[in-house]
């Protein structure tokens, strides 16, 4: 059973893999998603198109260079918020193991 935050890609070879989403970002008109292939921990992207409902769309490849670059600029700004967070959370947990 999937998650909330998974997804199920499949492939050209119609083999599906489970992923983590972990975030979608918009830019230029276009809706793109980020995820985690939960089995080898490989971080992908796509253009997300909608369908009639919400849990139907399809994806697009990603082609240009420029539409990679903004995504990694995203993805580690991600990452850097991600550090940001365990790091409060460990002041926070050493604070509490002070008092």
């Amino acid at each position: 059973m999937l998650k909330d935050d998974q997804m199920v890609v499949t492939n050209q070879n119609g083999d599906e893999a489970v992923c983590d989403i972990l975030f979608t970002h918009e830019a230029n008109g276009k809706n793109y998603v980020v995820f985690e292939f939960v089995d080898s921990h490989e971080v992908s992207a796509a253009i997300y198109i909608p369908g009639e409902t919400d849990e139907e769309g399809t994806f697009q490849d990603i082609e240009t260079e420029a539409e990679w670059d903004m995504l990694d600029q995203v993805l580690q700004a991600y990452y850097d918020e991600l550090d940001a967070e365990e790091d409060e959370e460990d002041e926070e947990e050493e604070d509490e193991a002070k008092a």
